[in-house]
């Protein structure tokens, strides 16, 4: 176990014991479990169920929604904890079930988070898609559980996004300009794990060592995130929100002009980033990593995905407000990255 920040369970088929076990030290008896997985996905979901028999009643149950802000899914998780007297939180899933029970979560009712995707395991940063209402703090899970058996099988598509997400997420922490050594020691080791496996997992979603390696990527990813992320995430979130993108399909239209703008801050840490990833002292890294999109089969333009000049403006201005603006190396105004934006098309 894991316990850098807070408890993490890190195995193959680790649900099964770990569950029941965070279950008894947390004294729940009965959760409220929140899920973003299909009825069509019900396998992990028969594993969480069968986990948790242990306690004394049977958990509360709430498909969320696939898109809107979460605001209608939070008022109906707080009607139905209301209702069932719920005395803790389960969130099951990617980054929308994960984000939504951070928010629900509080000190009376702690969450579990259980990723289901090699993207997020329920630390960092809120995604663009949940906007939590004023005053509303995600709170830090009690426990993360990481079982990379439950992430077999992904397609190929969610798999690249969430890969590069996770990637990322690893690169702007460690660009960013907080002092904290081991934050940047955690992101560079997620950054050598990605370059390694990524593409094996977007090969094969059955591949379970490429699987378990991208769900490290993803808990190096949450773990250094205590630094905050940057401007391709920034720039990313604006756009998501206007076009609806799947989060992390845009990183690699995004990165070069981001990288450039960054430059000036924080060029000399370029060579610490190529060495994690395995690439040539004298490579371009923008251009590096846009032909790993390329190969994962990202876009690279944001017209490739059906982006247009007129969504800039508004996106570029929610970019510039985002918190993950704050963080990076350089401020950048909604001008700088409508610039950035208008490059990438």
């Amino acid at each position: 176990m894991i316990a850098y920040l807070t408890r993490v369970h890190f195995a193959d088929r680790v649900l099964e014991d770990a569950l029941p076990e965070e279950l008894s030290r947390l004294g729940l008896r009965h959760p409220l479990i929140l899920t973003d997985i299909g009825n069509g996905e019900s396998d992990g979901l028969d594993r969480l169920q069968d986990a948790l028999a242990v306690t004394p009643e049977e958990p509360a149950l709430l498909r969320v929604a696939a898109s809107g802000d979460g605001t209608a899914d939070l008022s109906r998780a707080r009607a139905l904890c209301a209702e069932t007297g719920c005395d803790g939180i389960i969130g099951f899933g990617g980054m929308r079930a994960l984000d939504l029970a951070r928010l629900l979560a509080d000190a009376q009712r702690p969450a579990i988070t259980i990723p289901t995707q090699t993207q997020t395991i329920g630390l960092g940063p809120l995604s663009s898609h949940v906007v939590p209402a004023p005053g509303c703090r995600a709170v830090l899970p009690a426990a993360v559980l990481c079982d990379a058996t439950l992430t077999l099988g992904a397609d190929p598509d969610s798999t690249a996004t969430a890969g590069m997400d996770a990637l990322i997420h690893c690169l702007e922490s460690f660009l960013g300009t907080a002092f904290n050594p081991p934050a940047d020691g955690i992101a560079l080791e997620g950054l050598r794990r990605c370059a390694l496996h990524l593409e094996d997992a977007v090969r094969d979603g059955a591949d379970i060592t490429a699987r378990r390696e991208l769900l490290a990527v993803a808990l190096n990813g949450g773990l250094a995130a205590e630094k905050g992320f940057g401007g391709i995430e920034a720039a990313a979130h604006g756009l998501e929100t206007l076009s609806g993108a799947r989060h992390g399909a845009l990183h690699g239209a995004l990165l070069g002009g981001m990288l450039s703008f960054n430059a000036p801050a924080v060029s000399d840490r370029f060579a610490v980033i190529r060495t994690a990833l395995g690439l040539p002292a004298r490579s371009d890294l923008a251009e590096e990593l846009a032909a790993l999109a390329r190969r994962i089969g990202l876009p690279t333009r944001l017209s490739d995905i059906g982006i247009g000049a007129d969504l800039l403006p508004a996106a570029a201005r929610r970019a510039a407000a985002d918190p993950a603006n704050r963080t990076n190396p350089r401020l950048a105004t909604a001008r700088d990255y409508e610039r950035i934006m208008r490059a990438a098309l």
